[in-house]
């Protein structure tokens, strides 16, 4: 019997070794498994990063044109206006000199009337009216494009805001 347990014993001590072994190998393998996951988590990762960045980059570099777009757009209405300035200005001035024609006409009034009258005719109230209206008919029409010419620049300074940050479809 004691050559039995001694076979019994040896056979045992086979499987345990058997086991020991096939469980020290499939340790192995799991750990170079987990070993190639954890590789291709940190890839992942890193490629996550490397996407996030570009994005936020290119993001950034989208806001900055568009903010330049902005800021020409800025600067185009300011040098518009500063050319719309200068016409109502002209206007203004060209407006003051009918008025200053206008009244020195109602002033030489008398005179004309008696150059009028050598020849037969007479003015009436009417002509002081006419000029009246047609000097007021000026200013109105001045104050009319200013307003007109500001309300045009604003709106196309709009429109070229909205088109510089528009994003194309």
């Amino acid at each position: 019997m004691s050559q039995g347990r001694e076979v019994g014993f040896a056979v045992l001590m086979a499987m345990a070794i058997a086991c020991f072994s096939t469980w020290k190998v499939d340790a192995w393998r799991y750990g170079k498994q987990l070993a190639g996951v954890r590789a291709e988590y940190s890839d992942y990762k890193s490629s996550v990063a490397t996407a996030a960045t570009d994005a936020s980059e290119k993001a950034r570099q989208t806001e900055k044109q568009r903010q330049r777009a902005i800021d020409q757009v800025r600067a185009d209405a300011t040098h518009q206006k500063q050319k719309d300035d200068a016409i109502a200005a002209e206007q203004r001035a060209d407006n003051d000199s009918l008025r200053d024609q206008t009244r020195k006409l109602l002033a030489d009034k008398s005179t004309l009337n008696s150059r009028l009258a050598q020849r037969g005719k007479t003015i009436s109230d009417l002509i002081d009216l006419l000029a009246e209206l047609r000097s007021e008919a000026d200013g109105y029409a001045g104050e009319l494009a200013t307003a007109l010419t500001a309300s045009r620049r604003a709106g196309f300074a709009c429109e070229r805001s909205y088109d510089s940050v528009a994003v194309p479809r």
